[in-house]
């Protein structure tokens, strides 16, 4: 099975919104656009080809993310802050057919390129797109049973230790790895993540992930610095979930009272990933304490 569609196998025609804040999207219409996209991808490009994309946690990365997957080609996220050596490396590795990306990228990188893609000219690359698309009109190519095992991402480590180094996932990784985390949180259609995780990183993908699969929602903040708007978001959105890494927790609780004493009725649980967390956090009764 594709992992696009094992994502949306049970969510592809709900109206419900899963990006809400100040961007937001229904299912409905992103599942739509996401197969219109892929289509375009795959006449453009064929299948199993390299795809770059560099943008911030937005619209543009989930339509675009998603819809390479769909497609049959292999997404490649980068961190649309990348150094531009970092940048060269990967590109001449990779040699991908697109390039995806957001104009402040672009203009960091100073690419010289003819199959660069941005946001504000997605539509008329494919101007078939719709947000009402439906299934029985899709013309991409079937994929055989054993295409589970197909590389669906490659995800670069940063390449502060050297050269950056990808790791090859699969459909079937993705499946895989979804599927564990829905089971072990017990994730339902009721779950909201507030996402201050980039998702050119494993464990940022995994929030994505996992609350498409579910009928779940998520809420972006890419402004992590501005500690108060992260109280607020939780609070404002009613969120469920909380996913950091160690030093998302350190700064939270070194530099933010307010998130150590205010009260998050609708909070669930809080993940951490990549290092221990010293000291532990634990919720009781929707407020964060300290073991």
């Amino acid at each position: 099975m594709n992992a696009f569609d094992y994502f949306f196998e049970n969510t592809s025609q709900l109206d419900k919104d899963f990006l809400v804040g100040k961007e937001t999207i229904s299912y409905r219409d992103l599942y739509g656009s996401c197969l219109n996209l892929a289509e375009w991808i795959e006449e453009k490009v064929g299948q199993d080809k390299h795809i770059l994309l560099l943008s911030v946690n937005n619209i543009f990365f989930l339509k675009v993310y998603l819809a390479v997957i769909k497609s049959g080609n292999i997404v490649i996220p980068l961190d649309p802050n990348i150094e531009k050596d970092n940048y060269k490396y990967i590109h001449d590795l990779t040699n991908p057919e697109l390039i995806f990306l957001t104009r402040d990228v672009d203009k960091k990188l100073n690419l010289e390129s003819s199959n660069l893609i941005f946001p504000d000219t997605l539509t008329t690359h494919h101007s078939t797109l719709t947000s009402h698309h439906s299934p029985l009109t899709s013309h991409l190519s079937p994929l055989d049973p054993f295409d589970k095992e197909r590389c669906a991402e490659i995800i670069f480590t940063s390449g502060s230790t050297g050269k950056p180094k990808g790791v090859m996932i699969s459909h079937k990784n993705l499946i895989a790895n979804t599927s564990s985390i829905v089971e072990y949180l017990k994730l339902t259609a009721d779950d909201r993540m507030l996402v201050v995780l980039p998702f050119y990183y494993c464990y940022g993908l995994s929030l994505l992930h996992t609350h498409l699969r579910v009928g779940g929602s998520i809420v972006f903040n890419n402004s992590f610095i501005f500690l108060g708007g992260i109280v607020k978001n939780l609070l404002d959105y009613k969120c469920t979930g909380f996913a950091g890494v160690p030093s998302h927790f350190q700064i939270l609780l070194r530099k933010s009272d307010s998130f150590k004493t205010t009260k998050f009725p609708d909070l669930r649980y809080v993940t951490q990933a990549g290092g221990k967390l010293t000291p532990i956090l634990s919720t009781n009764s929707g407020k964060l304490i300290l073991k």
